[in-house]
């Protein structure tokens, strides 16, 4: 009976959005290393542990949908989708004393990222440093700025979604600037996002000035899906199904390592064979 319930709601989700899963998804909770590059030059730019881990925290919290969803707005409950996708530190120790999945480079490293990268196919590469938060898509890397890690902004997440293949719930205009929302192909490719003229907020803490719900929530007649997390505002708790089915196919079609390793609850991955890293930058 229960096997007959799933099969009902995966033809349900198919029909309904048409982002149709690939054939060999069973479901799983795929696993995916990350490895953290904390490219700095100075202590404060050297952030900590813990504010890494805060943010790896809610990195997976929202790709599994255990995440606080208390400012989700009602119309868009029945959207909500499940990633199911989990992502634990690389099982390397890069420096001495230091955590695994963490490496700690000096700033005058910052212009060789590409020979800094590990197993791109197999593991997400994220650099940490004095530059903006982005993603290209389906790209070999995430760049956080040092500031937004650990603050709740949901700021991984969101170029996570990029990495894995998603667009801004505003279309393919890669910002929101004024020539980009006039010209640029508002279509993001998932049908169960309705189409909106570029972010709603850019601001990710909620003030008077940035409010939650915010102040301009409909676009066209329609109500903006302002929760999403490829939106930019500090509403930000959900993917829908459709973004979750596209996200999971990606991986299959593009990182299909990922995907096949999953199905080994025990599998770990450690860079050139668990090599040590020192810090000799």
């Amino acid at each position: 009976m229960k096997n007959i319930l799933v099969a009902i709601i995966l033809l349900q989700t198919t029909v309904l959005f048409s982002q149709t899963r690939n054939s060999v998804d069973d479901g799983r909770k795929i696993k995916i290393p990350i490895v953290f590059h904390v490219i700095y030059n100075n202590d404060s730019e050297n952030i900590s542990d813990r504010l890494i881990l805060n943010e790896l925290q809610d990195l997976n919290l929202n790709f599994t949908q255990k995440n606080d969803m208390s400012l989700l707005d009602n119309d868009f409950r029945n959207l909500v989708g499940n990633p199911n996708i989990e992502f634990n530190l690389l099982d390397t120790i890069f420096q001495k004393n230091g955590k695994k999945g963490i490496r700690r480079i000096s700033s005058k490293q910052l212009e060789k990222r590409n020979k800094l990268l590990i197993d791109p196919s197999n593991c997400l590469n994220v650099f940490i440093a004095k530059q903006g938060n982005a993603s290209d898509i389906l790209s070999d890397r995430v760049h956080l700025n040092y500031k937004s890690v650990g603050m709740s902004s949901h700021v991984l997440t969101h170029e996570t979604g990029h990495w894995m293949g998603l667009y801004h719930i505003f279309g393919q205009i890669g910002n929101s600037s004024w020539l980009r929302v006039t010209f640029g192909n508002r279509n993001d490719l998932i049908d169960d996002t309705p189409k909106q003229k570029g972010a709603t907020a850019v601001c990710y803490s909620i003030t008077p000035k940035c409010p939650c719900p915010p102040k301009k929530t409909h676009y066209r007649g329609h109500k903006t899906l302002y929760n999403n997390f490829m939106d930019y505002n500090p509403c930000r708790c959900m993917f829908t199904i459709g973004q979750s089915i596209k996200m999971r196919n990606n991986i299959i079609e593009h990182k299909r390592i990922l995907f096949d390793n999953s199905k080994y609850p025990n599998a770990s991955l450690k860079a050139s064979g668990g090599k040590d890293y020192q810090q000799n930058q």
